[in-house]
């Protein structure tokens, strides 16, 4: 006859709830903005016909077009937003995590 031993289970929850970095979350998030600007306003100076680059156009303050100062203000506020984002994200997150995780 094998030897059996036997294991008592707690009902207490022995992990704890996940949670994650917000500031690594926010600087991802503006990174990921940043980069995604600027390759949509590269590819509206090699093809512009196809428009592509006419939402940052229109959802950025500022923005007149495909000189310096729009391509730098417009990476400036795709980094504010999506450092923004990212740590509203990350919080929420955090909090809903605690709560219910």
């Amino acid at each position: 006859m094998a030897n059996t031993i036997f294991h008592t289970r707690s009902d207490a929850p022995t992990t704890t709830p996940a949670q994650i970095s917000v500031p690594v979350l926010s600087a991802t998030v503006a990174v990921f903005a940043a980069v995604s600007f600027l390759l949509c306003m590269l590819l509206g100076f090699i093809a512009p016909e196809w428009g592509l680059h006419r939402p940052w156009l229109q959802f950025y303050l500022g923005l007149t077009g495909f000189d310096l100062w729009s391509v730098v203000l417009g990476t400036v506020q795709s980094v504010v937003f999506g450092g923004y984002a990212g740590a509203l994200l990350g919080a929420i997150f955090n909090v809903i995590s605690r709560r219910f995780g």
